[in-house]
């Protein structure tokens, strides 16, 4: 995310000062490169980016113009220089081809963030980021409406290191999960609902920390950008994660639909089981799928 990298920048500058590295004379100085990071978060918000751009400008400009040699200057010239491409690859125009934010990548983003936590049978918690092919996962099974066990058998997509914009939900008891737009998950009263359909007041799915499945509403609706996304594909056609129950599932609006069309994937991992770990991109078969509905049937396709 973002604003967690220029969190963990001014916390190396903080780091320096203990170290006796060689920096502004006035370390407070430094605290006024912060003013701009609420303007990126707003100008993030409202899609405004070249507001966005002046505001990476000035904090890279001015933070830099603060370090001198150390170890610490590194690391930050390192996420710096991350900073400046976004904004050379993105201003002024964020659908350039080389920009890693254009609406053509984040359309195509069904995903989970890559910070999110999923469940495993045994109770414990895994990072999306390191599950692995035939990992036993909790799930939800929609016909009996209980939490059931299943397998990991693939991912959809894994991209640990592009930027997506998500929807962040956030429940009355606090917890929270970020998703993109067009991921699936069921609510208590309009079934399986896509993430940008969601609204205050809406009961979601959670596991409490006894194991058992209750409903907790919706509080709080934001959109956040964050590093790195991945799209977990289980036996089931759902999983755990936050504590959240979640489809599998994004881009088409039915739950039950794509559980049918991704059928081919579940019965070659019955047969044959899935030796390899997931590689970074897109699996071949969804991507296969997803251009093929979106040339001959393009409507059911959800932006």
């Amino acid at each position: 995310m973002i604003l967690f990298k220029i969190i963990c920048i001014f916390g190396c500058f903080i780091l320096m000062t203990h170290a006796k590295c060689n920096i502004a004379e006035d370390p407070l100085e430094l605290v006024e490169c912060l003013s701009h990071i609420s303007t990126i978060l707003i100008a993030l918000s409202k899609n405004d980016i070249a507001r966005m751009c002046r505001s990476t400008t000035l904090i890279t400009e001015c933070a830099q113009s603060h370090i001198s040699e150390c170890i610490g200057e590194r690391i930050g010239i390192a996420a710096f220089n991350e900073l400046k491409g976004l904004s050379q690859n993105c201003c002024p125009d964020r659908n350039a081809p080389t920009c890693s934010i254009r609406d053509s990548v984040l359309n195509n983003q069904r995903c989970f963030s890559a910070d999110s936590l999923v469940t495993l049978s045994n109770g414990k918690q895994k990072s999306i980021a390191h599950l692995q092919s035939g990992d036993a996962l909790l799930a939800y099974n929609h016909k009996t409406e209980q939490i059931t066990s299943t397998h990991l058998i693939t991912m959809l997509d894994f991209q640990p290191h592009q930027f997506a914009i998500f929807k962040q939900v956030t429940t009355n008891t606090g917890r929270q999960l970020s998703l993109t737009s067009s991921h699936l998950l069921p609510t208590d009263e309009y079934d399986y609902v896509m993430a940008q359909n969601l609204d205050i007041g809406m009961n979601i799915y959670v596991m409490n920390d006894d194991g058992v499945m209750i409903h907790e509403t919706i509080s709080n609706l934001t959109d956040v950008v964050k590093q790195g996304y991945m799209a977990p594909l289980t036996e089931e056609g759902t999983l755990i994660v936050n504590n959240v129950v979640v489809s599998c599932y994004a881009t088409i609006n039915s739950h039950y639909g794509a559980h049918i069309i991704l059928a081919p994937m579940r019965w070659w991992y019955s047969l044959f089981g899935m030796s390899s770990n997931a590689m970074t991109g897109i699996h071949w078969f969804p991507k296969m799928l997803y251009e093929a509905a979106n040339t001959l049937i393009p409507s059911i396709i959800q932006k």
